[in-house]
């Protein structure tokens, strides 16, 4: 079993988490690979080299490891599934950024967790990933995938634009708005909770349509089934951005058309027997808090 491990090489404090946890699969016997720039990082600040054989380009880590170990925040884990793709590889997620509903294992149990996966204590979440087609826009057709949201808005003048959603051919709803979010269960507490969408639980089947600023106080959120096919009419005086998980861009040119289904993969999460998807929204997103209650201490 080989554990590949990459992270935002923003983050001042990736190395030395990185070589912690080097140092700790060393003297457990595990093996692992690290990405060239993380390896070339820990080699500058540390000396640390893992031998040529245990370093690698990103693009070659998911064809050379069983598990990546993620190590940033929801965005890096984000280009991480992008990174995974089909190929069924089970992602760690290690928290170093704000929130942390994928990446939400602590940095101080990273080793202790990746010794229990070893053994075999842990559980795959599965997660839905979108697919989404250029159907009218572009000389050719294109494809992006998305774990979280496929988000439609303009490229330049902030102007509403005007888009008319269909679900299996049948008009949901038309919107002049400053755009259109289409989201996972999994992408419910990211962008589309911004915008007023609801919190949706991972393992329900469902598309969440969020409109972006709509020109009308009657256009509210819509959850529809993940089993039919959603296609998307944008008609704009600007081109059109299609965007999957703020990592990634189609662009298009107005009048555009899209097409949004479930993409025959799933993301696998690799997690602990003891998480709890609600004990993450509460310490997340404080529910319960009692602030009052603070201010008299």
């Amino acid at each position: 079993m080989i554990f590949g491990i990459l992270g935002n090489i923003n983050k001042s404090e990736l190395a030395s988490i990185v070589f912690r946890l080097a140092k700790g699969l060393d003297k457990a016997g595990i093996n692992y690979i690290l990405e060239k720039e993380l390896s070339k990082q820990l080699n500058k600040q540390y000396k640390f080299n893992p031998g040529k054989n245990s370093i690698t380009e990103e693009k070659d880590l998911v064809k050379l490891c069983d598990f990546i170990i993620s190590i940033g925040g929801d965005g890096t884990f984000l280009a991480t599934a992008k990174l995974v793709g089909s190929r069924n590889i089970p992602i760690i997620g290690v928290n170093l950024g704000k929130l942390g509903f994928l990446a939400e294992t602590a940095t101080k149990d990273v080793l202790s967790f990746v010794k229990k996966v070893v053994k075999g204590n842990f559980i795959i979440d599965e997660r839905t990933i979108l697919e989404t087609v250029s159907i009218k826009g572009s000389n050719r057709q294109k494809t992006i995938y998305g774990l979280n949201e496929i988000v439609v808005n303009q490229t330049e003048i902030v102007k509403t634009i005007e888009i008319s959603v269909f679900f299996n051919n049948q008009l949901v709803n038309s919107y002049h708005a400053d755009g259109m979010i289409i989201a996972t269960p999994t992408g419910s507490t990211g962008y589309s909770l911004s915008a007023g969408g609801p919190i949706v639980f991972p393992k329900t089947e469902v598309f969440i349509l969020s409109p972006l600023s709509p020109h009308t106080l009657t256009a509210r959120p819509v959850i529809l089934p993940d089993n039919g096919i959603l296609k998307v009419k944008i008609n704009s005086r600007v081109p059109i951005n299609i965007v999957s998980d703020g990592n990634d861009v189609m662009k298009l040119n107005a009048p555009a058309e899209i097409e949004v289904k479930k993409a025959p993969y799933k993301v696998k999460i690799a997690k602990s027997l003891e998480s709890n998807y609600f004990k993450v929204l509460t310490g997340k997103l404080l529910w319960g808090e009692d602030k009052r209650k603070k201010s008299r201490i």
